[in-house]
Formats: C-alpha cells, sequence, structure tokens
C-alpha cells in the first residue's frame, strides 16, 4: 500500500517548474505512456527527478554532545523525488520525501478544493480552517462520526480530511482523501498507470457539473494592474508599521501541517547579515533586525528565509511568501506569496454574519475639531497656571494641553462629564507586570471600548481592547468588577459620509474594511460564547 501527494502545476509557471526541477534535483528519465480515457487515447510523459544528498550529516543537538565530550553523531538523510507528468498542456507532479516544499510553490491552489466540492464525503475526519485578522487565524479540528463540512462566517479551508463515497467495487484508492493545494491519497496498486488513472478520475470529477458542497476560499488575483497596486501599497505599508504583517505559526503545504515554532530550523538573511532561529515569528525577525542594525520597515519584505530539515536547507523563500496580510481597500489576503480575492462564499457568509451584530447611532454623540479644540481650550483655562507649566509660553502650553487632552481622551472626559458615564480610561491595573485597561465606558451594564479613526489598522484595536477586557472579566482578574451584560464596540468614524440604515440600524457591510469586520465577527463570537450581547455603536467625528 503508498500514498500518493498529487499537484496540479499552475499553468502560468510550467517554465519555471521545470527550470526549478532542473536546478535543484537530477533528471533521471521520462517514460511515455499511452492510455485510454473514454474513446481517446491520450499520451503522457512521466519523468522522474531525484535528489540524492549526502549519505549523513550530524544531528542538529550536537552541542549537547559536546558538552559531555562524546564525538557528533552521524544520521542519515532522505533523499527527495518529483514525478512529473505532462498530458496535453497540463502538468501535474507527484512529491516523495521533502519535495512537495518545492512542489507547492508553483501549484494550482484550486486543484484540490474544485474537486473537494464536487465529491461527496461519508465522513470528516479533520479540517484546517483560516480566519484571516483574528487571533486564532489558523485553526486545526478534529471529528468524530461527522458528514458536514462544518465552518463558520469569516473561515476558509486551507485542509479537508475525509472518507469519500466511493461506488461499490471501487479499487482505485482507499476511501480516505486528504485535500488542500494537493490531494492525497492512498492505493494498493503501485503502478504508474494507477498514478494516470487518478488523474483521470480526479479531473472527470472536477469536469462534473454537480456540486455537493459550498467551500469558502480565496480566488487568485490575475488582473496585472491589481497585483502592483497590492505590493506597493503593502511595502508602503509595511515602511509605515512591520506589524502589518502576520506569521501564523501553523502552515498548510499541500496537505502537510507545517508548525513554524517546532518543525524545523531557519536561517534569515539580508544582505551579508544572517541569523539561525528555531522558529519563525515576528519577534525573531524583530530581534534578527534590531542584532544588525537594520531598519525593519525598510528590508522586511526582502529578508529571505532558508528553512532547515535534518540540517539540510529545502528551500529558500522571501518573507513575502510566508506571511499573510489583509488589503481592505481591495478585499485581498496576500497569503505564501500570492494576492487572493475572497470569494463570494466567503463574502456572503462574513456579510450576513456581520448583519447580526445590533448597531446603534446616537447622533448626540458625534464630536467635531471644532468641539475638541473648544474642550482643550477649556482644559487650557482650567489648567494652565498649574506649576508643571511653570516657565512655559502660552504656546507651548497649549501644545501640551492638545497632546493631554488627544480625541479619544477628550471624547471619554465628554461622556462622562455630560451624559453619565464611568470613565475608565487610562484607569489601568497591573497583571504580571503589564498595564492594563479594563475598558474605557461604563453605563448601564454595558462596558465599552472606544477608538477613533478612518482604517482597519486603526480601528482593529479597539476590538482586540474589547476581547482582552472580556477575558479579563470572564476570568475575574482584577476582582471587583461592575455588573455588565452587554460588550460594546464604539467605533468613531472619520469621515463625513453617513452609513445608511438597513432595517433601522447603521449598515456596517458598508465599510470598505475586510481586517475590521473579519475581527468584528470573530469578537461577535467570542462575546456571545460569554453569554453576553455583542453591540456597535457607530459616531462620526468631523474634521
Amino acid at each position: 500500500m503508498v500514498t500518493i501527494n498529487i499537484y496540479k502545476v499552475d499553468s502560468t509557471k510550467h517554465q519555471l517548474f521545470i527550470q526549478k526541477l532542473n536546478a535543484s534535483m537530477e533528471y533521471i528519465d521520462t517514460i511515455n505512456k499511452e492510455m485510454v480515457q473514454g474513446d481517446t487515447r491520450i499520451n503522457y510523459g512521466l519523468s522522474l527527478y531525484l535528489s540524492r544528498p549526502q549519505a549523513s550529516r550530524d544531528v542538529g543537538w550536537h552541542w549537547v554532545l559536546a558538552a559531555f565530550s562524546q564525538e557528533d553523531l552521524q544520521r542519515e538523510v532522505a533523499p527527495k523525488a518529483v514525478l512529473l507528468i505532462e498530458v496535453n498542456e497540463e502538468q501535474y507532479a507527484l512529491t516523495f520525501g521533502y519535495s512537495f516544499f518545492i512542489v507547492d510553490q508553483f501549484c494550482d491552489k484550486d486543484f484540490g478544493f474544485n474537486f473537494a466540492r464536487k465529491h461527496k464525503f461519508t465522513e470528516i475526519k479533520t479540517t484546517a480552517l483560516v480566519t484571516p485578522s483574528a487571533r486564532r487565524n489558523k485553526t486545526v479540528n478534529t471529528y468524530i462520526n461527522y458528514n458536514e463540512l462544518e465552518f463558520d462566517s469569516g473561515e476558509s479551508f486551507a485542509k479537508i480530511k475525509g472518507k469519500a463515497q466511493l461506488e461499490d467495487g471501487f479499487t482505485l484508492f482507499k476511501q480516505t482523501l486528504e485535500i488542500g493545494n494537493s490531494i492525497r491519497i492512498t492505493t494498493e496498486n503501485e503502478s504508474l498507470d494507477t498514478v494516470i488513472e487518478v488523474i483521470q478520475y480526479i479531473e472527470k470529477t472536477i469536469a462534473s457539473p454537480i456540486e455537493h458542497y459550498k467551500i469558502p476560499v480565496f480566488s487568485k488575483v490575475s488582473d496585472t494592474d491589481l497585483l502592483a497596486t497590492l505590493d506597493a501599497k503593502l511595502r508602503s505599508d509595511v515602511l509605515e508599521n512591520p506589524a502589518t504583517i502576520n506569521i501564523a505559526e501553523l502552515d498548510i503545504v499541500g496537505v502537510t501541517e507545517i508548525f513554524n515554532n517546532n518543525d524545523g530550523e531557519f536561517v534569515l538573511k539580508v544582505g551579508s547579515s544572517t541569523k539561525s532561529v528555531s522558529q519563525l515569528s515576528f519577534d525573531t525577525l524583530e530581534e534578527f533586525c534590531n542584532q544588525n542594525s537594520l531598519q525593519m520597515g525598510r528590508v522586511l519584505l526582502d529578508i529571505d528565509v532558508i528553512s532547515m530539515k535534518d540540517g539540510t536547507s529545502i528551500r529558500t523563500d522571501p518573507i513575502y511568501k510566508l506571511i499573510d496580510v489583509t488589503d481592505d481597500a481591495n478585499r485581498c489576503l496576500l497569503s505564501k506569496g500570492v494576492w487572493y480575492k475572497y470569494n463570494d462564499d466567503y463574502m456572503r457568509y462574513l456579510s450576513d454574519s456581520i448583519s447580526e451584530i445590533a448597531v446603534e447611532y446616537h447622533p448626540e454623540f458625534d464630536i467635531s475639531s471644532d468641539m475638541l479644540s473648544r474642550y482643550q481650550e477649556q482644559k487650557y483655562t482650567d489648567e494652565k497656571d498649574d506649576p508643571i507649566y511653570a516657565g512655559k509660553t502660552s504656546e507651548q502650553i497649549r501644545t501640551s494641553i492638545s497632546k493631554k487632552y488627544y480625541a479619544e481622551r477628550s471624547f471619554n472626559n465628554l461622556r462622562h462629564e455630560k451624559d453619565g458615564f464611568e470613565n475608565y480610561d487610562r484607569v489601568s491595573y497591573s497583571i504580571d507586570g503589564a498595564k492594563i485597561e479594563l475598558m474605557d465606558l461604563y453605563k448601564d451594564g454595558k462596558m465599552f471600548a472606544v477608538k477613533i479613526g478612518k482604517s482597519s489598522s486603526k480601528l482593529c484595536y479597539v476590538v482586540d481592547q474589547s476581547l482582552s477586557s472580556l477575558k479579563m472579566y470572564k476570568h475575574r482578574t482584577l476582582g471587583e468588577m461592575p455588573t455588565i451584560d452587554t460588550v460594546v464596540v464604539w467605533l468613531i468614524l472619520e469621515q463625513r459620509n453617513r452609513l445608511n440604515d438597513v432595517e433601522g440600524k447603521p449598515d456596517i457591510n458598508e465599510l470598505e474594511m475586510m481586517m475590521l469586520k473579519n475581527k468584528l465577527d470573530q469578537w461577535k463570537k467570542e462575546v456571545r460564547l460569554q453569554g453576553l450581547k455583542p453591540l456597535i455603536y457607530i459616531n462620526y467625528y468631523i474634521d
């Protein structure tokens, strides 16, 4: 019995793929086969590429042996192979050993899930789901006696493992399938003919007009102008704020789960600067830049990451291919070096979920730059004689006052002074040495987190703040807390145009802020899990 891991090569990358195989592996030979499909005889070319590494390597924990004056131990290194199948204008590849790291870079990422949509499953064993912009942005779920493809709004599939529904007497492969960028099957028929028959079966299934499942995934961006815009904006955003990027601890390569914290070692390289690290994370990248006096925002996207397995370099990727980034304005996601659009299934489920959240607009809480200036001027009058301003000019005092009473602090103070809210802004608690704010405002059983902004990068912070507050409330971390029944995210939008109402409430789906909507979707679920009501307040800041 053998396992076959099948990729389809992206039609735009055929030549690049061949070049990569020739550069990294040894071409062995090509076998030509003529196979029947229906009434047609089709020619297949099957080429073997093989990597024969050195017979052995030192173990990675040689430093322990050295501490006890022991000689280095040697271990055998597994070879890698790729079987390339060429038919008509298509290319397929079977991977053996760690060669899936190479092939995955050139694959047609729709291949596996196009097959999954068209094939019935009798049982679902495992799913891996991607949730962009959420704290848990990749999750692996396992099931017992379950036959539904379960997912929630804001989620897309990265992998499915399950038992396929097969006809009686079907012997081509076993029931259990793993589907991601590749398709992994198990068969008792160890032959090249079986490989071809499996490919024919997969393509016949994909060509079927019957779709058994709606599977939210991402569709690849092909518009060259849009790609150029996305890349230029990414560089600009990273220069301004390197934390724009995200490196998930879990990645799916083909159908294999890779944990970036413990599945190998990495070498970071940019220019002449290098560093070996045992895990790949934003913190290790930041440390690498600091140690080499590199400005992170300028070099981050140019860092190369060399992935190591058993002491051997498996592949080298620019960090660009290993990060997740959401572009709000264009509703796109960068994943593994490829820009994707959210597909219709994804957008529909997310939109429906966001529409479930209660939203309120109270026009009396709108704020303007004139109101802020008047409030700061009043504070100047009240505090200008404070000894801390001794020796300063009126202009210097006004500057200090405006910094002290910035927009959000002023807004919270006004709600306390005029509208009966309890003000918790700048009231911090120490937990494990870190200062934490429980909330910004409180009133009538509602816990408020407040943020003024006009982009996801600004407004997402308030959702994270609300989730942190919810966690503290759940565990009663701070002892005595006010009773709450509703958790409120208060978004004060820096825009003149009001959101249109749908069924008497502002339509959050009008916001062109995918990252924010993904975060609000997850926030809604977390709040409801605690038995509390999620609520969004919308107001406007007019400059």
